[in-house]
């Protein structure tokens, strides 16, 4: 059993050719936690799980594990698990001899690696593939077998950089569900780089957000999709439309001249021109009167118990609204509607030249 451990990334700055890669990262991973890194390419997220297996070095900062300053220690002295895109399974050993590889390393005799693998293979579920060769097994397997290596050596923090964005998406949902299984019954701090917003909401207990080397917000999943702290994570997390507005006292006033509270107001001066970001499921279809929004449906598409409709907007922007399937009937392509809008969920953002 691996018990969790604390990492701790203090004022990182990492910089290539001049270009901020880092650029004053905090972030606090607490012990047995599966925090997840997301954001857009070249945010940072890979660069900062690399300085902490020590792939990387920081122009300034430092790396606490344990509450020990592992900033200059070496990676092959860090006790990092590490799980990437490429399975960089040894082609000539069989999967028991790759989970046991970083055993043999650490002079483990033959008997207690063989016995370590083979509980390894088990819990990855691959007890009966032990003696097959990489070439012999499909890619979620060889993943599963890269997974078994990392765990094998009883690593302090486990590192997981894109491990499932290279294998087909049935295969992607039940791996990741085996990845949060493991994780939750080693109780191994755990942190995972990936580019899949699902992924990352489904199996965390924590989501960072990064923008420009920094953390945007890092909160539960709940938290960072139902209440973004800024209009980045908004805009980055799930789908989110985005129309025109213009500020007025405490308010916005919409295309169609109704009002609106909404958060972060007060950030943007009166009379400046702004856009409303809010969610599809945070519109409403009016049934019994006029809305704050009116519009035209141009598509529908069905998602199972929601349809997502198309509303063209008079401004010319295009929202969409999430409406029960089973009332999708009454909304038509080409049908007029009238849209309400959440207040507590609108926020605001500058507008786009």
């Amino acid at each position: 059993m691996t018990s969790g451990t604390e990492v701790r990334l203090v004022d990182l700055h990492r910089a290539y050719a001049g270009v901020p890669a880092l650029d004053g990262l905090d972030l606090r991973v607490e012990p047995g936690e599966f925090v997840s890194l997301l954001g857009p390419s070249g945010c940072g997220k890979t660069t900062a799980l690399r300085v902490l297996g020590g792939l990387e070095t920081v122009d300034r900062g430092q790396v606490l594990v344990g509450g020990q300053d592992i900033t200059d220690v070496p990676a092959h002295r860090r006790d990092m698990g590490m799980v990437f895109q490429a399975y960089s399974l040894f082609p000539n050993l069989t999967a028991r001899d790759n989970v046991g590889f970083g055993l043999r390393l650490r002079k483990v005799s033959g008997k207690d690696e063989r016995r370590r693998a083979g509980e390894l293979l088990e819990l990855v579920g691959l007890g009966a593939q032990a003696a097959k060769y990489p070439h012999q097994m499909s890619g979620g397997q060889q993943q599963r077998v890269a997974l078994a290596r990392a765990l094998a050596i009883q690593p302090r923090v486990l590192l997981l950089d894109e491990p499932l964005s290279a294998l087909d998406a049935q295969v992607r949902v039940q791996l990741r569900e085996e990845i949060r299984r493991i994780q939750t019954e080693l109780a191994i701090t755990t942190l995972f780089v990936t580019h899949d917003q699902e992924e990352a909401l489904a199996i965390s207990d924590r989501v960072g957000v990064m923008s420009k080397g920094r953390l945007e917000q890092l909160d539960a999943p709940a938290t960072v999709y139902r209440q973004p702290a800024t209009p980045f994570v908004a805009e980055f997390i799930g789908v989110t439309n985005s129309f025109a507005g213009t500020v007025a006292d405490s308010s916005v006033v919409l295309p169609a001249g109704s009002r609106l509270p909404a958060r972060v107001v007060a950030a943007h001066p009166a009379g400046s021109a702004v856009r409303v970001l809010v969610r599809p499921g945070d519109l409403q279809v009016r049934t019994d009167g006029p809305g704050q929004l009116s519009g035209t449906v141009l598509t529908q598409s069905f998602l199972g118990p929601v349809t997502r409709l198309s509303v063209k907007l008079p401004s010319g922007d295009v929202v969409r609204v999430d409406v029960p399937s089973e009332r999708a009937a009454a909304t038509p392509t080409g049908a007029p509607v009238e849209l309400a809008v959440d207040p507590s969920a609108a926020m605001l953002a500058d507008a786009r030249g």
